[in-house]
């Protein structure tokens, strides 16, 4: 019994180290056992470029998603309120409408950093920034019809200015030069309120264009 047992260990050793490599040769080797890890690496997302996001908050003022012409703004250039009309046209560009964007909002683009104007305070602080800023454009580009009535566009929304207003779009529907809906409306408005006869009629064109 004595003689048995450490023969006995040895071939159970013995075929174990056998199976082992039997195991490997037939490709059944356990690789997990010693392969890294591999860390997966998340691509970085591309920014986008300032003027595509320019040309973005474009198309969303035309398609009046005013908040989303904003945010496009905004993110583009976090510091706009701040940067001055005619530092690049890519710049100025983007001052005009988000501008645009803050008048026919009345004074609110919600959810926009800046320009939420949750209080009346806020939203009219607003209104006079976009208004002040449309004024400073028209002046870099005088005698201009669309920046004459962007401008007049935004003092219609201001009731002290609502008669510089109507000077300019009534000047532009004589040379036939209003070319904005907003600004059609606008001229309707202030004619109507002043008893114009012809105001039922300019706010249809506005409606119908």
């Amino acid at each position: 019994m004595t003689l048995k047992t450490p023969i006995l260990l040895a071939a159970l050793l013995g075929a174990a180290t056998a199976a082992g490599s039997d195991a490997r040769a037939c490709g059944y080797f356990d690789y997990r056992q010693i392969r890294p890890a591999v860390q997966q690496i998340r691509p970085k997302p591309v920014p986008v470029a300032a003027n595509d996001r320019v040309a973005a908050a474009d198309q969303r003022l035309e398609e009046e998603r005013l908040a989303e012409a904003g945010t496009e703004v905004v993110t583009a250039f976090p510091a706009i309120r701040h940067i001055p009309v005619g530092a690049s046209p890519l710049e100025t560009r983007a001052l005009r409408i988000l501008s645009l964007a803050v008048v026919r909002g009345e004074g609110t683009l919600r959810g926009v950093p800046g320009f939420s104007g949750a209080r009346e305070a806020e939203r009219s602080a607003n209104l006079e920034w976009a208004l002040g800023t449309l004024r400073l454009i028209d002046t870099a580009r005088p005698n201009d019809p669309v920046t004459q009535a962007d401008l007049a566009e935004a003092l219609a929304a201001r009731t002290q200015h609502e008669d510089e207003s109507l000077a300019i779009l009534a000047d532009l529907a004589r040379r036939d030069l209003v070319g904005s809906a907003h600004a059609y409306a606008a001229l309707a408005r202030l004619r109507a309120s002043k008893g114009d006869p012809g105001a039922s009629r300019e706010r249809w064109s506005a409606a119908s264009s």
